[in-house]
């Protein structure tokens, strides 16, 4: 039977949106199988399953012990059962994060950059300037393979100096390398909304807290790049190689890492696309004009105009409008909980 009782949103104690799309469903319609759920909110049946994982794990969702397989059916605890197990869970979480806050001030980057003229010589080495060390920089990312951590305080950047980083930045995740960047909520002069939003599409995992302790970057778990003085790049960098040290900073940076939010992207591009159509796709969806995309990409206007042409043939469409309802479309059917389409795409078009 059809059930019209208010269903509070579990979001806002964690819950991921797929697992409260499932909930509210079980609420609704009652027991339902997986594949009833499944194609009921056009879910792919593992991101169903991974729905219903999380919420037997908080005693929010229950199986039918006696089928199996496709058989069984899964019902839903009421939300009076549910909410206090998600408000005693969300307490905990913040005394954890509190407990974990107080810990950051027995291990700080300057309190660990005190320790380094202690070490010896062979497990610190010195850059003197900015010219070298972006040098021996640009060394590390190119032979890492395993795992890059990036730490970065400040707010903004120009499109200049992410045209320097990012051949370097598409070469490591084209390797394949794990890459966790921290950064700070972006202020109104960043310009490289972009440029994240590509890294991201590759592969990525982006987070943010309002303030960080410093510049930092591990490669690979056994260096670490680290400016003596953040607010004067010329004074060059650290290399770091003494494990003991090393160990220290990545704990550092995953104690932090712990404590930031994804901040979430607008809209995401469906999986398929090159990283060039998926980088002038989100620009165009974010408004930029191709003569602005063309000089951040340092491409040609006319370059644009190809890649849109085989994106349109490609989707048998014969407009921007048209493509970018087709990769909206395409966009909501692997993640349930896109909604918006790239509406940017029908702008302006510069031949």
């Amino acid at each position: 039977m059809l059930q019209t009782q208010f269903v509070p949103s579990l979001m806002k104690w964690g819950v991921s949106p797929q697992a409260d799309l499932v909930y509210r469903t079980l609420i609704t319609f009652g027991p339902w199988s997986v594949d009833s759920i499944s194609r009921s909110l056009e879910m792919k049946t593992r991101q169903v399953l991974s729905a219903l994982d999380e919420l037997t794990a908080l005693g929010a969702a229950l199986p039918d012990r006696a089928a199996e397989g496709d058989q069984r059916l899964w019902a839903s605890r009421t939300p009076a059962q549910v909410l206090p197990v998600l408000r005693d869970r969300h307490r905990r979480t913040l005394l954890a994060r509190h407990r974990l806050h107080r810990s950051l001030t027995r291990l700080s980057l300057p309190s660990i950059m005190a320790d380094v003229a202690h070490f010896p010589h062979e497990g610190v080495r010195t850059f003197p300037n900015r010219a070298v060390s972006r040098l021996r920089y640009a060394e590390l990312l190119d032979s890492e393979r395993h795992e890059h951590l990036s730490m970065n305080p400040d707010p903004a950047f120009d499109n200049a100096t992410i045209k320097q980083a990012a051949p370097l930045s598409r070469r490591m995740m084209a390797r394949g390398v794990t890459s966790l960047s921290l950064g700070v909520p972006a202020s109104a002069e960043d310009e490289s909304d972009w440029f994240d939003d590509e890294m991201v599409s590759l592969g990525m995992e982006y987070r943010e807290l309002p303030e960080l302790p410093g510049k930092l970057t591990i490669c690979d778990r056994t260096t670490a790049y680290v400016p003596p003085d953040p607010s004067e790049s010329s004074r060059g960098a650290w290399e770091i190689t003494d494990p003991r040290l090393v160990a220290d900073l990545r704990a550092l940076f995953l104690q932090h890492w712990a404590l930031a939010k994804d901040p979430g992207r607008d809209w995401t591009p469906p999986p398929g696309l090159t990283p060039r159509e998926n980088t002038i796709v989100m620009l165009l969806a974010k408004g930029h004009t191709d003569a602005s995309i063309a000089n951040k990409l340092d491409i040609s206007v006319r370059t644009i105009a190809y890649t849109l042409s085989g994106l349109m043939e490609r989707y048998d469409v014969v407009n921007r409008f048209q493509l970018g309802l087709r990769l909206g479309a395409e966009a909501a059917q692997h993640s349930p909980t896109s909604e918006q389409a790239p509406d940017g795409l029908d702008g302006e078009q510069h031949q």
